[in-house]
């Protein structure tokens, strides 16, 4: 009996032959570029840091003008900080899943 006559694989020996050439394709990533220096990894950690601190910040500064020009308290600063706070945290986890 042939491979191909077997009929079609359960979905348990797909996600094992994804896996294997995942891990394949990393080792070979690996192998060709080597390990990643320690002057990269302080790159990411810095973008990182602005990718979540810039939206926040701006919020925060959108939201003060607001506030100041309308005198309203922190009826906008808070609001739109919580906003930053969300589009940075889902930038940074979008950035990391690419990397």
């Amino acid at each position: 009996m042939t491979a191909g006559a077997s009929g079609p694989r359960p979905p348990h020996d797909e996600e094992m032959a994804a896996a294997a050439r995942r891990q394949s394709k990393r080792r070979q990533h690996w192998l060709t570029e080597g390990e990643p220096s320690i002057a990269r990894f302080v790159g990411q950690i810095g973008v990182l840091g602005w990718i979540v601190v810039a939206p926040i910040l701006i919020g925060l500064f959108a939201g003060r003008w607001l506030d100041h020009r309308f005198g309203t308290g922190i009826f906008w600063s808070a609001p739109l900080l919580l906003v930053g706070v969300v589009i940075g945290s889902f930038s940074a986890w979008k950035w990391i899943k690419r990397q």
